[in-house]
């Protein structure tokens, strides 16, 4: 598949979420942390008690930006500081239920931090407070907290893990089409605009070609619909053969397919489209038919909608079917380019 696949990118899926998902931790963590750090001043322990109060403002001074729909301005990780005072006072005043405070804050760390930047607070928070365990209390007890906080964080990232994978697994179905493995029409939508606004911005020019394969209602009539779902999967794999990375194919109806072709101007996608028509002709996806492609070639003028440049691009095909199918007509230059004689082509019509 041509382009950048939001499903098969290595970027973080669930990055859009993480605000969301932070705003709930840390609202739930800091009506939870004051009782704590109230509790400690009054029973005379300043220093536990500051270090809650740490924790507590980082978290709500976050949850409040977010609720007021701006970036959390103290980084999440910083966390680690009132949690290491907090546990070394709270182990030395109350023994080994000081360390307890390391569980909820991994959880933080696994769900509200990029997955590096968890893993790596993570290891920090086990490997800080395993040695405050050690320091204060003794090595039976720093064993048995280094081992159930990393059976922690791993079923933690499990759960993750399992999340990222839904996620990947509901975005795939939402974008691609499942019969030819291709983007859907909803994904077009979004990368129409896209194109729009690039041209809006730096005036950086994107084409498209609207593809429909000519007579396909005989193919599925006269060979059946498994023979006319090969062919839609062969004239994709042909596409992708002369298509760039960049590029980005998407299936909008049943034998009708959109190539984008962003940074590329009509008259060069012109040649793309005639590329494609003839290896599609000489293709022989079928035994006894000839399959051909009609194309209709839109360049994004300055000021379109999605709407007008598909209308363009629609005008341009429904000239090329006009003139007699297998044809690559552009919106911008005058007249079908004509395509050569096809064997056989007269027991198509």
């Amino acid at each position: 598949m041509q382009g950048t696949n939001p499903v098969e990118t290595g970027e973080d899926p669930l990055a859009p979420y993480r605000g969301r998902i932070l705003y709930g931790l840390a609202s739930a963590a800091a009506v939870c942390l004051l009782p704590f750090s109230i509790n400690a001043f009054v029973q005379g322990n300043p220093w536990l008690g500051a270090g809650i109060l740490c924790a507590f403002l980082v978290l709500g001074i976050d949850a409040l930006a977010i609720y007021l729909k701006k970036s959390p301005p103290i980084p999440l990780i910083l966390l680690l500081v009132p949690i290491a005072v907090g546990t070394a006072v709270s182990l030395n005043v109350q023994g080994f239920f000081g360390a307890l405070w390391a569980y909820p804050t991994a959880l933080i760390f696994t769900f509200s931090l990029s997955r590096r930047m968890a893993n790596a607070g993570n290891i920090l928070l086990l490997l800080i407070i395993s040695a405050l365990v050690y320091h204060y209390i003794d090595f039976a007890y720093t064993v048995r907290f280094f081992v159930t906080l990393t059976l922690t964080i791993i079923l933690a990232n499990i759960v993750l893990s399992i999340i990222v994978d839904l996620h990947r697994r509901l975005l795939e179905q939402a974008l691609v089409d499942p019969l030819t493995g291709v983007f859907n029409r909803r994904h077009m939508e979004r990368c129409l605009s896209d194109a729009i606004e690039r041209l809006r911005r730096n005036s950086a020019p994107t084409s498209l070609l609207l593809i429909d394969v000519d007579r396909f209602k005989s193919i599925n009539d006269q060979f059946g619909h498994a023979k006319g779902d090969m062919v839609l999967k062969g004239i994709v794999s042909l596409i992708e053969k002369r298509s760039r990375k960049l590029d980005l194919l998407f299936r909008i109806g049943g034998e009708e397919f959109i190539l984008l072709l962003p940074a590329t101007q009509e008259a060069a996608v012109a040649v793309v489209a005639e590329e494609l028509r003839a290896s599609t002709a000489e293709s022989h996806l079928l035994e006894d038919w000839q399959v051909t492609l009609s194309i209709g070639v839109a360049e994004l003028r300055p000021g379109e909608s999605p709407d007008s440049w598909m209308k363009h691009a629609d005008d341009a095909l429904y000239a090329a079917k006009k003139a007699g199918r297998n044809r690559v007509v552009c919106a911008g230059l005058p007249g079908p380019r004509p395509a050569p004689a096809l064997p056989g082509a007269e027991a198509q019509v």
